[in-house]
């Protein structure tokens, strides 16, 4: 059964609230390295599906709002799922912060609108 843009921009926000739960975690502990590798493990996670969401958004959300970087966010998710490897902390941190509560106002405002709020539930 497929989710809908409604459940898929709710699945976005609840993730974008992990991230928030696990850099806090991080920084509660900001000595403790064990602390700060699962914190950065739960961002990379919550980061992964993000994409997987936004990358199953209908096309028609997508280009109702050309101002979100859908496909920038899409690119992450690929980085982490095809080139771990070379994943660097640093980069997964500057995905989060600003562009994170950037996409958590786009996914909120969308999900006001009443085109959204008309969706039918599966």
């Amino acid at each position: 059964m497929s989710r809908t843009d409604t459940e898929r921009l709710r699945d976005i926000l609840e993730c974008v609230e992990g991230i928030g739960r696990a850099e806090a975690t991080a920084r509660r502990y900001p000595d403790d390295l064990d602390v700060a590798q699962v914190a950065l493990d739960a961002v990379q996670r919550h980061v992964f599906t993000i994409g997987e969401a936004v990358k199953a958004l209908s096309v028609d959300l997508r280009e109702r709002h050309p101002d979100v970087p859908w496909s920038d966010i899409a690119r992450m998710r690929d980085l982490i799922g095809h080139h771990y490897y070379k994943l660097d902390p640093q980069i997964v941190r500057a995905t989060i912060g600003e562009p994170v509560e950037q996409l958590r106002a786009a996914c909120e405002a969308i999900l006001a609108e009443p085109a959204t709020r008309d969706e039918p539930e599966p």
